[in-house]
């Protein structure tokens, strides 16, 4: 049972909020916690890869891994690869690793030396060996910069390539990855990640990495029908699977408490059902991360009495116990 805090949009969590969401997840029973890094890290060789973004420095990473260590914490480095890189690919420094929008240019040799470097930074900044390379929503890809040097090529074809090269550079690493699932949906669906029809080719499922977990991610459905069905393909994909849901803090300056826990349940049911071992619950900052961080304490709590007890008898309880706060104060704030 993990949590993914999102460290990218212009809200980069310190040391000490670290260390106290540290302390309230561990009583929670919270295993793992992800920092969503685009470029809010450091890299050496690269003096513009999150530069005056309040990035990390290794120092920084390695004192928050050892404190989340403490509590049997394990802290998983969580980056992009492909996509949701436009604040460094604004750079005139990354001109040559630059595609179109936010996606770096697949194929370009330049492009992996720079994802070696991520991989570096990240392991020798963490201990973990896990890790999530992203590559969700490259809606773009190869049709930028990418026509002109190299010419038309199918976009799954890109995909398939440029995933198995970022998996060699994981491997050297000793990396175990996972990867949002989304862009080999959107790639046999015409763009739709929840369509109700999707066919997968064997050849391409052949080249789908056996070692990458898949993340299937769903933040908004209502109908357990949607979950059953989107876990059933997955698992066509790939036998590595794991379920992201959504602490919604993306929405304004106030939390979405009541939607999540509302989804979280109907999600929880099927994740069950279907064998899921592993859950992240995100707590993204679109636009601007306006939302407090600690304002969606209870739906962490809620995933937690799910996943241990599948029982909320006690849920106001053990949010007093975990939190030392007021279940009902923190609900109103939505």
């Amino acid at each position: 049972l993990g949590v993914m805090v999102d460290c990218s949009r212009n809200a980069v969590i310190n040391i000490d909020a670290f260390k106290k969401l540290v302390r309230h997840l561990a009583l929670m029973g919270y295993s793992s916690i992800q920092l969503y890094t685009e470029d809010t890290y450091e890299i050496k060789d690269y003096p513009y890869f999150g530069y005056q973004r309040g990035r990390y420095t290794m120092e920084e990473f390695h004192e928050m891994d050892e404190y989340a260590s403490l509590f049997s914490i394990e802290l998983v480095p969580c980056i992009q690869t492909l996509a949701h890189l436009s604040r460094i690919l604004h750079w005139r420094a990354f001109s040559e690793v630059h595609d179109c929008n936010d996606i770096m240019l697949a194929d370009e040799e330049k492009t992996y030396k720079l994802i070696d470097s991520m991989f570096s930074a990240m392991s020798i900044s963490l201990k973990s060996r896990r890790i999530n390379i992203g590559m969700d929503e490259a809606h773009m890809l190869g049709r930028g910069k990418y026509l002109d040097k190299f010419g038309y090529k199918d976009s799954m074809e890109i995909m398939l390539r440029h995933t198995n090269r970022v998996m060699e550079i994981a491997r050297k690493y000793g990396y175990k990855p996972m990867m949002w699932s989304d862009m080999f949906f959107r790639l046999v669906s015409d763009g739709e990640y929840y369509a109700e029809e999707v066919h997968i080719d064997d050849e391409v499922l052949k080249k789908i990495p056996e070692d990458v977990t898949l993340v299937y991610w769903d933040y908004y459905s209502q109908d357990k029908k949607i979950y059953d069905r989107m876990m059933k393909i997955h698992k066509k994909m790939s036998s590595n699977l794991m379920f992201a849901g959504g602490a919604w803090k993306w929405i304004g300056l106030t939390p979405g408490q009541y939607f999540s826990e509302k989804v979280a349940k109907i999600a929880h049911e099927s994740c069950v059902e279907h064998g899921i071992k592993e859950i992240l619950i995100t707590a993204w900052g679109d636009n601007g991360a306006e939302c407090a961080m600690f304002s969606i304490l209870p739906v962490l709590q809620l995933w937690a009495e799910l996943c241990y007890t599948n029982d909320e008898n006690h849920l106001e309880n053990r949010f007093f116990t975990c939190t030392n706060g007021s279940y009902s104060d923190f609900m109103h704030l939505g």
